[in-house]
């Protein structure tokens, strides 16, 4: 875009992004590709957008991220001290201009970095290198009229306001008018030897390639299939009641997140072995659950991803379950669940509610308790009696709380 084709108030300094935001989780700004992002960054730093950007050392830091991204997903390791090498600069300079990248809402965490190793079950080793991801903040889009769908990291471009299709439109009318002036490419052309009596030409052009549409990728950027979104619907339905911090997301928001998992075929154990690990109360306590769980899950994906490498997602297996035999009970209802989401063979390796770990069951059954005192909410425990029966359902919330939701939903139907 052309600087006077702009909004004035672009031009004038905006708040440094707050820490709080640097992170994938908490960001405002949309998921970009290097390419577009080198250009976000380029027009910020002309328009001093941030006091201490530089055209030159703020730009070729960026440049140096840009040239070493992911095309598809534009993640990137940090690399300190091989970018402080290549650009010819101090390590500090270097750290220096990527918090500005940070504060200008270009870059957030998505994995940080540690000076030791961690152990993680089922690897021997995990790498712990700084991992960032190249984001559009929300002033740029605001400045060119960009209409968004969704927010933060996932959000999408998907139109114009009226003043940005003014602005892009004569931005397309002058790159055509440059366009114009260059001199012609020297296109490849052959003629024919032999003379055509008829005095038609016998000069011809190569035949113009058809334009194929992209597919669509996954968040991991996998080709999205349709065998691979039915595999995914199936997980999202099995293991939505199992882990309560999933509730607030829809199951086709979930099934998306999920897409990676089915695509590679990872088992239904394995896929519930993953929620367990990746659960919020276990990495930022019993007080905090995400409000938006399918992005959580995106960001994961994408953490997971940056560290080991999308083929420890073929090979990683979870340990085997430790407990009693599944009950006669559970078999019924792993048929009735079998019935209700189609033929899916990862369905007969779900164990019993007896093998769940005691302090999972513990936070279920208050989540469930608080959720019904606090808002008359029988959505849990009935998506439970549904597949599980109402003997399961007490085993896991008690029968006094599987009661009352039973009564309440009988109160609510509809006469007949």
């Amino acid at each position: 875009m052309h600087t006077r084709h702009l909004p004035a108030t672009v031009l004038h300094q905006h708040p440094p992004v707050p820490q709080s935001e640097h992170d994938v989780l908490t960001t405002q700004s949309r998921r970009s590709q290097p390419r577009q992002w080198l250009t976000v960054v380029t027009w910020l730093v002309k328009h001093r957008a941030h006091p201490k950007a530089l055209a030159t050392t703020t730009v070729n830091v960026a440049a140096d991220l840009a040239a070493r991204m992911d095309f598809q997903r534009g993640i990137v390791l940090y690399d300190l001290e091989g970018t402080a090498h290549r650009l010819g600069i101090s390590r500090a300079t270097v750290k220096r201009h990527i918090k500005v990248l940070r504060e200008l809402g270009t870059l957030v965490w998505l994995q940080h970095g540690s000076r030791r190793n961690l152990r993680l079950p089922g690897r021997a080793y995990t790498a712990t290198a700084t991992v960032y991801g190249a984001t559009i903040p929300p002033v740029y889009d605001q400045a060119h009229g960009h209409r968004l769908s969704g927010r933060g990291y996932t959000a999408r471009h998907i139109g114009f306001t009226p003043e940005g299709r003014r602005q892009a439109i004569l931005a397309a009318r002058e790159s055509a008018t440059r366009t114009r002036r260059e001199p012609p490419s020297r296109t490849p052309i052959t003629h024919d030897p032999e003379a055509d009596l008829r005095h038609r030409s016998t000069t011809t052009r190569p035949a113009r390639r058809a334009t194929l549409r992209k597919p669509r990728t996954s968040i991991l950027g996998a080709t999205v299939t349709a065998a691979a979104y039915q595999a995914a619907d199936r997980l999202a339905r099995a293991l939505r009641p199992l882990h309560t911090w999933l509730q607030h997301s829809r199951t086709d928001q979930l099934s998306w997140a999920l897409i990676d998992k089915a695509a590679d075929r990872i088992p239904l154990r394995q896929v519930d072995q993953w929620l367990h690990e990746i659960n919020p109360v276990h990495h930022f306590g019993p007080d905090w659950r995400p409000t938006r769980p399918h992005v959580y899950l995106a960001a994961q994906l994408l953490r997971d991803a940056a560290v080991a490498g999308e083929s420890d997602l073929r090979t990683d297996t979870a340990p085997e379950p430790v407990g009693t035999s599944p009950t006669p009970e559970f078999h019924d209802a792993v048929d009735a669940m079998r019935n209700d989401a189609g033929p899916l063979k990862e369905f007969a390796e779900i164990t019993g509610i007896d093998d769940l770990d005691a302090s999972l069951v513990r936070q279920m059954r208050a989540d469930a308790w608080r959720s019904f005192k606090q808002h008359g909410n029988t959505d849990l425990v009935l998506v439970v009696v549904d597949g599980l029966g109402v003997t399961e359902a007490g085993r896991l919330y008690t029968p006094q709380l599987v009661d009352a939701c039973l009564r309440v939903s009988a109160q609510t139907q509809p006469a007949a």
